[in-house]
């Protein structure tokens, strides 16, 4: 006699499971995804680099490349390396200085030309990552930039720390006369916050292909 309602129960509490079900799974993983202990970033995107060889560009006699033939990088995009040999400095580039970029590694300001064109290319990053190592490169020591488009050396000539608006620094970064290099971060480079002081490594164009913006 008992046996029909306990099967009629049993039956019931299935249909209401199998219903509930997605509301019950929806639920759970809201309570998950609120109880993580970092906050999850839906937007990072693993990206990866690879040096080209300068062997195997193709420019003229000039050593000039044709800026139609490059693919230039958008805000965002991993496009590079910077390196200091001398104090152990490797990081990746990315084209856009954003704080999302900086988090990252090194980021190059839009408003700046591309290594290996006509002016200044202005790269900063944290000084709680590689570019904390700032402090330990000399005059004379060299940077390297690999790009997705060929790879280019400069030679330290001036390291200073100035005034984030530094009217010399901010026409330095404005300049078509030559090809140079700015390498920024924030000063004192054990400060954890925001300051206006900033620590900049300047150099001078050694070698790589040269981009000719009319072809």
């Amino acid at each position: 006699m008992l046996i029909a309602p306990i099967i009629f129960l049993v039956i019931g509490y299935s249909l209401m499971y199998v219903i509930g079900r997605p509301v019950i799974q929806f639920v759970t993983s809201s309570i998950q995804l609120f109880l993580l202990t970092d906050t999850p970033d839906f937007e990072a995107t693993e990206q990866t680099f690879e040096a080209v060889d300068n062997k195997k560009i193709a420019t003229n006699e000039k050593n000039e490349l044709p800026s139609s033939k490059i693919n230039y990088p958008v805000g965002g995009e991993l496009f590079g390396k910077v390196k200091i040999e001398k104090v152990q400095l490797d990081v990746p580039l990315y084209f856009g200085d954003t704080e999302q970029i900086l988090r990252q590694g090194a980021g190059q300001f839009m408003g700046s030309v591309y290594p290996g064109e006509l002016g200044t290319s202005l790269i900063g990053g944290h000084n709680v990552d590689d570019f904390g190592k700032l402090g330990g490169a000399q005059v004379g020591d060299t940077i390297e930039v690999q790009t997705t488009y060929g790879n280019y050396t400069y030679q330290i000539t001036q390291l200073d720390v100035r005034n984030k608006k530094d009217k010399e620094i901010d026409d330095l970064i404005y300049q078509r006369n030559d090809r140079r290099i700015i390498l920024y971060t924030c000063y004192p480079l054990d400060s954890l916050g925001l300051t206006d002081e900033r620590l900049f490594a300047i150099g001078e164009y050694v070698s790589g292909p040269i981009i000719n913006g009319n072809e």
